[in-house]
């Protein structure tokens, strides 16, 4: 509902509904008065009368001024008789006390008419106050609703910002953490397929080692055999040489002998020497006797593939040492043929045979595996 205060602030106030019914009755009043006082006035000569005994009552008594001498002024001409004015008739004029009533009357009315319009402009400023306070209330309200409403609207706008920002920080986690559990499963796989194809090569390698073990133990077997059979052979021919010089009676120089070694622990080698007079070759045990000394000396951590077999010949002076380290047949290894030489130049003497002699030439062969 309307009312008379719901306009623009700036437009202006709207008069009062009462002010034109005050202006009639003040207008009424006036003429009302005016009335009066044109009827009760008393006649011109009395009011005349009236207040100049009312005028001399109040004023000091002063002495008449001396009248001036006249000059003598020439006799006028004789004036025309003018014609008598025909009497003018007034209405009758009022008394002082109808006066004085009719004053008070009116400055009653007059301090009544100001009191009224003194409350009635209390009530105009007080209505326009209200009316203002009420406006300013209102555009306060309006305002502090207009703020409440853009502070609501700022908060709703964080809180959809920091919810989007938690969404993404959170489909961000989600999306690392399904990345990095496929990244363990693929590696999980390639290491299963790793393991897999490790344990099928380690199958393979041990199935081609095993194979070439085999093989290897096979050939050192023929080797051994074939070995055996040339030590016999020589161990054979060396008895009839050594039997024939026997039956000779012995020469101031003997023929150049060459005996088996078919001695084995940790080497296994043939030597042959030289002797004066009836000199005969190695014993049977000597080249294990050799072997024995000289294989601590071999140092050789790298694994070979095979058994292959080194052949040196060694030279010594009478006593034992050695003079010279000669390879006469390489093993196919140069690291181990290597080896077996510095082994006998760290020996530096060979063993005395059962007969208390070194011979003075000896070729032995050594092997990793024996």
């Amino acid at each position: 509902m309307s009312t008379r205060h719901d306009h623009d602030l700036f437009a202006p106030p709207r008069p009062s509904k009462y002010l034109r019914a005050w202006l009639w009755a003040l207008a009424a009043h006036i003429l009302l008065l005016v009335a009066l006082l044109w009827t009760v006035r008393p006649p011109k000569a009395v009011d005349e009368a009236a207040v100049e005994a009312e005028l001399w009552s109040e004023l000091p008594t002063q002495a008449a001024p001396r009248a001036p001498i006249p000059e003598p002024q020439p006799e006028p001409e004789p004036a025309k008789p003018e014609p008598e004015p025909e009497p003018v008739v007034t209405p009758p004029q009022p008394t002082p006390q109808q006066l004085q009533a009719a004053q008070q009357a009116h400055e009653a009315e007059l301090a009544l008419e100001k009191k009224r319009q003194q409350e009635l402009k209390a009530k105009h400023e007080l209505e326009e106050r209200l009316a203002k306070e009420k406006a300013d209330k209102a555009e306060q309200a309006k305002q502090q609703k207009e703020k409440e409403k853009k502070e609501k609207a700022e908060q709703e706008r964080k809180d959809r910002l920091e919810k989007e920002k938690a969404d993404k920080a959170e489909q961000a986690k989600l999306q690392k953490e399904k990345e990095k559990k496929e990244k363990a499963e693929q590696e999980r796989k390639e290491r299963l397929e790793k393991e897999k194809a490790d344990k099928a090569e380690q199958a393979k390698k041990d199935k081609a080692e095993a194979l070439k073990k085999a093989a290897d133990e096979k050939k050192k077997k023929e080797q051994d055999a074939k070995d055996a059979a040339a030590a016999e052979k020589m161990r054979q021919d060396n008895l009839r040489r050594m039997a024939g010089l026997a039956g000779s009676g012995g020469s101031g120089s003997a023929e150049r002998s060459s005996g088996p070694n078919a001695g084995k622990g940790g080497g296994s080698g043939a030597g042959a020497g030289t002797g004066s007079g009836g000199g005969s070759g190695p014993s049977a045990g000597y080249g294990a006797k050799v072997a024995a000394k000289v294989k601590p000396n071999i140092v050789y951590p790298d694994a070979i593939s095979g058994n292959p077999r080194a052949e040196v010949e060694v030279r010594t002076a009478p006593g034992g040492d050695i003079t010279s380290v000669r390879l006469t047949k390489s093993s196919g290894n140069k690291a181990w043929d290597d080896a077996v030489v510095r082994a006998l130049h760290k020996t530096e003497t060979l063993p005395k045979d059962v007969d208390g002699r070194v011979p003075s030439t000896l070729v032995i062969g050594f092997r990793p595996q024996d």
